[in-house]
C-alpha cells in the first residue's frame, strides 16, 4: 500500500487551510483527496502553487493518516487524470464529470460550464444552488484565469447540485406544454 501523506495548505488570503491526502503534483498544481474535515474524504481538490503561502504539517496528521488507512482510503489519482494546464484541467473535469467547480477566494466557488475564454478571461454559464443556469452575462466581467485558486470535483455536493440539475432538466422536457 502507498504511503500516506496529510497536507494542510495555506493559501493567500484564506484563513482555513486545504487539507488533503497528497496525490500527485508537478511545478504548477497539487492534486489532493481533498479532506473537509476531521477524518471526512471527499472527492478531489487541484491546487495552483502560485496561490500557495505555506504547506505544514500540522499535530493532528498522524492520526488522520492512521484513519485514512483503517477506512482504507486509496491514494489513487483519478483515472484519466493528467497535469495540464489551467483551462486544460478545466475542460477535462467538465468532459469527465459534465460540470466545472472552481474557487477564485476563499468564499467564492462557482459551479458551472465553460462558455469563453480568451488569454485572460473566462466567462462561465453558472449553475446556482437551485439549479438555475445563468448564461453568461456580458455585463458581468468575466472570471480571471490567473485567479482561480482550486478546482474541486467528484464531491459530494458536486455531485448531488450535478444530479439535481440533471433530474430538473429532464422534468423540464417531460413537461407538457401549456398550447
Amino acid at each position: 500500500m502507498k504511503s500516506y501523506r496529510v497536507e494542510y495548505v495555506q493559501l493567500a488570503g484564506w484563513e482555513t487551510d486545504v487539507v488533503g491526502l497528497w496525490l500527485a503534483e508537478n511545478e504548477d498544481w497539487l492534486l489532493l483527496h481533498h479532506i473537509p474535515v476531521d477524518y471526512v474524504v471527499d472527492g478531489y481538490v487541484l491546487i495552483a502553487k502560485a496561490h500557495i503561502v505555506s504547506r505544514k504539517p500540522h499535530r493532528n496528521r498522524k492520526q488522520v493518516e492512521q484513519v485514512l488507512k483503517l477506512k482504507n482510503i486509496e491514494a489513487n489519482v483519478p483515472s484519466g487524470f493528467a497535469f495540464l494546464d489551467l483551462l486544460g484541467m478545466m475542460r477535462w473535469v467538465e468532459q469527465r464529470y459534465g460540470l466545472i467547480e472552481f474557487t477564485d477566494k476563499e468564499d467564492c466557488t462557482f459551479f458551472g460550464w465553460i462558455n469563453e475564454v480568451d488569454t485572460v478571461h473566462l466567462w462561465v454559464d453558472t449553475l446556482s444552488p437551485n439549479c438555475t443556469v445563468r448564461v453568461r452575462d456580458n455585463g458581468k466581467p468575466p472570471f480571471v484565469l490567473s485567479e482561480v485558486q482550486l478546482i474541486s470535483f467528484d464531491n459530494d455536493y458536486f455531485n448531488s447540485l450535478k444530479l439535481l440539475w440533471q433530474h430538473k432538466s429532464r422534468q423540464k422536457l417531460l413537461k407538457p406544454s401549456d398550447n
